[in-house]
């Protein structure tokens, strides 16, 4: 899998820049394809709009702090810890976003999908976007130490160096 790591301009706040990625230059980011998919199920519409207001809370006001996050493996989710859907009637865990925060200014949102199980490796639904953000996070890092991304996080800035390629 080739992965292209993007900002997402409507998602660029005083205190965070989001990101995406896109996966073998499919015609949708992975958070575009989770707010694509969650919106056409009604049993999602709230939760997903509690997330998006996580998003937008965390970008303009808290900052990508660890606490605002779900810490799963190597990897995160939204929404925060503190956080309990109060929609959901399916007897599951609620949505998850699962995500890659970098810096307390720089989050990479990936994708997910309502949890049904308590680990989310037994989870069928969550698990491949789970596993996808654990192994992405593994490798980011990895490319962090040996210099070929940099955080600039003054600007809010991914920066990936010409000779690059991230592969999963």
């Amino acid at each position: 899998m080739i992965i292209d790591i993007v900002p997402i301009s409507s998602l660029r706040f005083e205190k965070v820049q989001y990101y995406s990625i896109y996966i073998d230059h499919k015609p949708l980011t992975e958070f575009r394809d989770f707010i694509k998919r969650m919106a056409e199920k009604d049993d999602c519409i709230i939760e997903l709009g509690e997330i998006n207001r996580h998003i937008q809370r965390i970008g303009q006001k808290l900052g990508a702090h660890p606490h605002h996050f779900k810490s799963e493996d190597a990897a995160e989710a939204l929404p925060p810890p503190y956080h309990y859907f109060e929609s959901d009637l399916t007897g599951a865990y609620g949505l998850r976003l699962y995500c890659i925060r970098l810096s307390p200014s720089i989050v990479i949102l990936l994708n997910g999908d309502r949890k049904t199980a308590l680990k989310v490796n037994k989870c069928p639904h969550c698990f491949p976007h789970f596993d996808l953000a654990r192994k992405l996070s593994k490798k980011i890092t990895q490319a962090i130490v040996d210099r070929d991304i940099e955080i600039d996080e003054e600007n809010k800035e991914i920066i990936i160096y010409d000779d690059y390629e991230l592969i999963l």
